[in-house]
């Protein structure tokens, strides 16, 4: 959205602040809360202020064939300073889990609470890290101020951004709302049947299906390493 200068933001705002310019001018305050969409600014920065701090939570359950599924769970915290925290946790039961803390900065911009990451507080080791600065996502305005969403079976293009993962090339973007910073809900096509004896490991936030000659011949302890080094050689294709 285009930023205004102080001059024209002396001649704009009194149509919108002063009662006798609203009166007689109703049109154009409608045409200037439109234009500047600031009806969800204001409903956003309200709730805020009213109630110190906006809690919003996100989970979701979905399905990657038989006995595996990935659960997820955001939880963040939004204060009137204009500052945001943020924790998220993903399993995949037995086989592997990730966590990260996240603490940055949000402000409205049309229908979005828009947030950028900013580096955190070192910590011990064993406890769970901070993200690094720099990650920019945004989250629907509704979605947040009504405390909690669910997203079972789909996965939102912004959970791919707060963990620093590429969006799949397979994401439809058929929903796409914003034409700004593309990082809106966006559903992701059901997953194609897979053999009952297929093991999966995470690799920089992606699952991958473990080769079949690394699980016939190496211990769990080891797939995710050798996973790691193939995908990073590009050798996915010789799985077996």
């Amino acid at each position: 959205m285009a930023q205004l200068d102080e001059a024209t933001l002396a001649r704009v705002l009194p149509f919108i602040q002063d009662v006798q310019c609203r009166l007689c001018c109703r049109e154009w305050s409608n045409h200037i809360f439109v234009s500047l969409q600031l009806v969800n600014r204001m409903r956003f920065h309200k709730h805020v202020r009213e109630n110190g701090v906006v809690s919003y939570y996100h989970g979701g359950v979905r399905s990657f064939g038989e006995d595996f599924e990935e659960c997820v769970a955001y939880s963040f915290e939004f204060f009137e300073s204009g500052t945001y925290h943020l924790q998220w946790t993903r399993g995949f039961g037995q086989w592997s889990a990730a966590n990260e803390r996240q603490i940055g900065v949000w402000w409205v911009q049309g229908s979005n609470v828009c947030c950028k990451s900013r580096d955190g507080p070192e910590v011990a080791d064993g406890c769970v890290r901070y993200a690094p600065a720099g990650r920019v996502f945004e989250l629907d305005v509704d979605g947040v101020l009504s405390g909690n969403t669910v997203a079972d079976g789909t996965a939102l293009v912004w959970e791919f951004h707060i963990r620093g993962s590429p969006v799949p090339c397979f994401h439809d973007a058929t929903n796409e709302r914003s034409p700004d910073l593309d990082h809106h809900v966006r559903s992701i096509p059901a997953p194609l049947s897979l053999r009952s004896d297929a093991r999966f490991v995470e690799i920089d936030g992606d699952v991958l299906e473990v080769s079949g000659d690394i699980k016939a011949n190496y211990p769990e302890s080891d797939w995710q390493r050798l996973m790691r080094c193939r995908a990073r050689f590009g050798l996915l294709g010789h799985q077996t």
